[in-house]
């Protein structure tokens, strides 16, 4: 009797000792790598979130105090000014200065705080400064070709100007010509916002002594008494360094624009010297306007 080897079942295709597949091995081990980068990805996510979400709550504690006391500084300036009335001449260029609106008086101030509720709790979001410049009478533009009828519209209407337009059309119907009555008066608008994203406050004006919109940023730690002096300086016409306070303004002091702005101040520091210096200790701005109150 012949007695064989008995020889093992050789296992199907691509199963191992213990009829695993090492395929399978492999492919659970990449699937647990995947999971654990994943894993790993929005764990580091969920940290940055909670430290982007400390670091706006703490934005918005920094901007409601800057905002807090910027708010009891103007509040008091424009109820001074409003009781005062102090003659604040204006001129405004429009259309790129072809147009020129003058001899306007401000008037009308008006001071708000915009305010944020976050957990029950209230936080001011912006500051927003109105008044008019208002004159007698009205001014008339005439404009030809419907194209500069649309630009012309489209500048006063983007630029808050009350106006009427009388159109002049073809026999085909088309605008030949637009004839607009302009009133004499133009809002100014200052809005002071924390940029929470960015730990830093905002001052957009529209309309402030010039037409037009105009940003002016400033860090945490340079807002304060100082800008809000300089732009109550502009506010009443006075010299000011407003345009050039802080750092970014002072980093685009050598554009054309700002050096416009430059030789503007300068005519008006020429026109109107400063009070002289007595010896007596300086005296901000908001203590004259208040000593005039008590007169």
């Amino acid at each position: 009797m012949t007695i064989g080897t008995l020889n093992p079942r050789p296992s199907p295709e691509g199963e191992g000792e213990n009829g695993t597949n090492p395929l399978s091995r492999i492919s659970e081990t990449s699937i647990m790598g995947l999971l654990d980068d994943l894993k790993q990805q929005a764990d580091t996510l969920r940290e940055k979130q909670q430290v982007t979400q400390a670091e706006l709550n703490e934005n918005l504690r920094l901007a409601h105090a800057h905002l807090k006391d910027a708010l009891h500084y103007l509040v008091d300036l424009f109820n001074s000014l409003n009781i005062i009335k102090p003659v604040v001449p204006r001129y405004f260029y429009i259309e790129g200065g072809i147009t020129k609106l003058e001899n306007l008086l401000q008037c009308d101030y008006n001071c708000n705080g915009r305010r944020l509720t976050v957990d029950h709790h209230d936080f001011i979001e912006a500051i927003v400064l109105r008044f008019r410049c208002i004159g007698d009478g009205q001014i008339t533009i005439e404009k030809q070709s419907d194209p500069m009828v649309k630009r012309l519209r489209d500048h006063l209407w983007t630029h808050a100007l009350k106006f009427e337009v009388t159109e002049v059309r073809n026999e085909r119907g088309y605008v030949e010509r637009g004839i607009f009555t302009l009133k004499r008066e133009v809002p100014v608008t200052i809005t002071i916002s924390g940029d929470l994203d960015n730990g830093q406050i905002k001052i957009t004006t529209k309309n402030l002594e010039k037409i037009g919109e105009y940003v002016y940023i400033y860090d945490f730690d340079e807002f304060g008494k100082d800008v809000l002096e300089e732009l109550s300086k502009v506010i009443i016409a006075k010299p000011n360094n407003f345009r050039t306070t802080g750092r970014r303004q002072q980093a685009m002091a050598t554009t054309t624009n700002l050096r416009a702005s430059r030789v503007e101040a300068a005519a008006e520091h020429d026109a109107e010297p400063p009070l002289e210096n007595n010896g007596d200790q300086a005296k901000s701005l908001m203590h004259n306007i208040k000593s005039l109150l008590k007169r």
